[in-house]
């Protein structure tokens, strides 16, 4: 139940930098406890791919977030200072994917374990996949529930879905060049559904820096 343990492991260590040592401890605890407080009440339903996400990424982003409100911090503030954690921890997480797909892994394997993909990103014990269509070089599909609109809704700050969603996009972009990851309306920006669709990249096409 520690922050060392999710993709925001490098927390305590930016607080203290950007608040000072005072501060920036106080902030940490303080969103350690929640992050702790969070994970011990909530039901998994027995699913480790539900809990990974919420212990791993939902729960910390949320405590650090209602612990800098609690500190006074207004939201457009808290937000800016939430983003910054998150798109350096979306990096790193499309950094891992990128050495899973390794130059060698082709479209074709990708299409072959979509299901096992979506299960493990979207576990469907938080999420509702819909409409999934696998042809030639392009696999889509929908989200009609989203986890991660349904946390922020229920701890009361539902503005942070968008910052999930935007760490998903940073960390799809791992796929690069041979799985390239397209988006349509989504949930969080008012859609009735989030539309996902994978198309397969050009093997010789150079990952934007």
């Amino acid at each position: 139940m520690e922050y060392e343990k999710t993709v925001l492991y490098f927390l305590e260590k930016d607080v203290v930098r950007n608040f000072g040592e005072e501060q920036g401890n106080k902030i940490f605890q303080r969103a350690s406890k929640l992050y702790a407080e969070l994970v011990v009440t909530t039901d998994y339903h027995k699913s480790p791919t539900y809990e990974r996400q919420l212990r791993k990424l939902v729960y910390p982003v949320i405590a650090y977030y209602k612990t800098l409100l609690a500190y006074g911090y207004r939201e457009e503030s808290a937000l800016g200072l939430v983003r910054s954690e998150t798109e350096k921890a979306a990096k790193e997480s499309g950094e891992r994917l990128a050495s899973q797909m390794r130059p060698v892994f082709p479209y074709s394997a990708f299409k072959r374990n979509i299901r096992n993909f979506i299960e493990y990103k979207f576990p469907s014990s938080g999420w509702v996949t819909e409409g999934l269509q696998v042809k030639g070089k392009q696999i889509g599909f929908k989200v009609t529930k989203c986890l991660y609109v349904t946390m922020t809704l229920k701890f009361g700050c539902p503005e942070l879905a968008q910052i999930f969603c935007e760490f998903e996009q940073i960390a799809f972009e791992g796929l690069l060049p041979q799985v390239v990851c397209e988006r349509g309306g989504v949930i969080a920006r008012g859609y009735d559904s989030c539309e996902f669709c994978f198309c397969k990249g050009e093997r010789s096409k150079k990952k934007k820096q």
